[in-house]
């Protein structure tokens, strides 16, 4: 049980951690795409839609990266395995009990895949 809870705690951190990387390209985005006026001093031209994409790419590859680094950290780990066992089992037998036959709980729990982290708000 305490390596459960130290797990539900390390997932919460990478999750505040993606949720700061997004707010952080939500925030460089916003800055980017200020008008003029706000950003660019007289004589300057705003960068066209094109060039803001060609600066943003690298940036979200790399936090994607990150996020995807996190991610596979995350299912690497044994008892990863074990928890997504335990969901698995509890799922295929709660369709069993809202009345699925077990072909179909079977047929929908193996083409789930594994659970994604719900996105934060």
């Amino acid at each position: 049980m305490a390596w459960e809870k130290k797990e539900v705690k390390t997932m919460r951190i990478r999750v505040k951690a993606i949720g700061a990387l997004t707010t952080a390209f939500l925030l460089s985005a916003a800055i980017t795409l200020m008008p003029i006026g706000a950003t660019a001093q007289q004589g300057q031209r705003q960068p066209t839609q094109e060039e803001i994409m060609q600066m943003m790419g690298p940036m979200m590859g790399q936090m994607i990266e990150a996020m995807m680094d996190s991610m596979l950290t995350v299912i690497a780990r044994p008892e990863t395995a074990q928890r997504l066992a335990i969901f698995t089992k509890n799922y295929y037998d709660a369709l069993i009990a809202k009345g699925f036959s077990k072909e179909e709980a079977l047929k929908i729990v193996t083409s789930m895949g594994i659970p994604a982290v719900p996105a934060t708000k």
